[in-house]
């Protein structure tokens, strides 16, 4: 993924060169933005633990394309490789997460879902290893300040924005980043924090599993999601500056070189950098101060407590705004409309009905053909074959092989003919 995002994004420098600061920048811009934005809402109401890590990704790959838009094409890159890492490092979190759930859910409970945040609760004290490493990851998603990966990424892009007087692209995704902050503490605090609230969060375990080996992986990936980002400081930020050569940077910033862009280094500002923490801790406390004492009740059925604040507007943000529904009327069931009518088209109205005649057609001038063989063209044949036959026969009767029989015949025949030219009229 990492690789052929990198690539794709250098190989088109040279497209994205020639249309700068056009309108198709723009659109770019404008696309990347929306799309960071609006998966960010949809995340922050979903309650599977899959759905919400979803649309946290499409939420960033709408980050990656506004960098791109804006012009930001190294820190496209940087934020695309760091997403790589501690997304991974939160997706493999998860499937340990509810693995463990489902393995010890009630298997009499049909309805029971083992990646409903709301089946689990208290897997902190449970579940330590995987829950240091998903809140480490969670805290990179969400651009913790200074010390993550996704930081470094998330305020490139924004001061980027900034510093080429991108106001509302900037304005948009510091609201998406805050939105990425808020879900994802949202998501910890229902998953690790408070009391446990089904049967299967009472018995969740690391121990004594085929998963327990899972936790290694989940490590290693922490520590990318952490000081992967270090790559990327750039070398004008205050006091770390100067420990830092960029290396990321310079790297990428030689590549977009050889292909005639200019990738220069931004200069420090504080606003991009401000907006970046006040996000990151802002989303990361509200989310804390909205999901505590829901966590700590420990009921699954207890409402979520932006349900009532936000009304009608939650449970549009829980139906993604209703496009899986538009999905299926447009496009699945348009798409069964089609077949059915495609069926009745070849089957019942044209193309078999067609077949059908034209079969039948084939099949009664074969039947005429049939007749005209056999009652012209064979009983032609075989009168042609009796009247030589018949022929044959009565000359086979003056074949008697004697020769006086031979001179009378040909006496009578001269006779007759004698008789006949003297009969004729002179």
């Amino acid at each position: 993924m990492v690789s052929a995002g990198v690539y794709l994004i250098i190989r088109t420098y040279p497209l994205m060169a020639a249309v700068e600061h056009g309108p198709a920048l723009s659109f770019i811009a404008f696309i990347g933005s929306f799309t960071a934005l609006f998966a960010a809402t949809i995340a922050v109401a979903q309650n599977d633990i899959k759905k919400v890590l979803a649309y946290s990704t499409i939420s960033q790959l709408g980050f990656m394309f506004a960098a791109l838009g804006i012009g930001a094409y190294v820190a496209a890159i940087f934020h695309l490789i760091m997403h790589a890492f501690f997304h991974a490092h939160h997706e493999v979190s998860s499937v340990h997460v509810d693995s463990h759930t489902a393995e010890t859910g009630p298997r009499q409970e049909h309805n029971f879902d083992p990646q409903d945040m709301r089946n689990m609760g208290g897997l902190f004290r449970k579940m330590p290893r995987t829950a240091w490493t998903f809140i480490i990851g969670g805290l990179a998603l969400s651009g913790f300040p200074f010390v993550t990966a996704g930081f470094w990424s998330k305020d490139e892009i924004l001061a980027d924005a900034w510093a080429h007087e991108h106001q509302v692209v900037f304005a948009v995704l510091a609201l998406a980043a805050l939105l990425t902050a808020f879900y994802t503490g949202r998501q910890i605090m229902m998953t690790f924090f408070g009391k446990p609230r089904t049967a299967a969060a009472v018995n969740a375990s690391e121990h004594d599993s085929i998963f327990t080996w899972m936790t290694i992986p989940l490590m290693v990936l922490a520590v990318f999601a952490v000081a992967l980002g270090w790559t990327g400081i750039p070398t004008t930020f205050p006091v770390v500056g100067q420990f830092s050569n960029n290396p990321f940077h310079e790297y990428t910033a030689s590549q977009a070189e050889a292909l005639g862009i200019e990738a220069a280094e931004l200069p420090f500002n504080p606003v991009p950098l401000t907006t970046s923490v006040v996000v990151a801790l802002g989303g990361l406390l509200i989310g804390y101060l909205v999901y505590r004492k829901y966590a700590a009740r420990g009921e699954s059925e207890a409402p979520d407590p932006m349900a009532r604040p936000l009304g009608p507007v939650y449970r549009v943000l829980q139906n993604k705004y209703g496009f899986d529904e538009l999905y299926y009327r447009v496009f699945v069931k348009g798409s069964q409309r089609l077949a059915n009518w495609l069926f009745k088209f070849d089957d019942l109205w044209v193309i078999d009905p067609i077949v059908d005649k034209v079969g039948w057609l084939g099949r009664r001038l074969s039947e005429i053909g049939h007749w005209f063989d056999v009652n012209i063209v064979d009983r032609t044949v075989n009168l042609v074959g009796e009247v030589a036959a018949a022929l044959g026969s009565a000359l086979r009767t003056i074949q008697t092989g004697k020769a006086q029989n031979y001179l009378f015949t040909v006496l009578l025949v001269l006779s007759v003919a004698l008789g006949v030219f003297l009969l004729l009229p002179k």
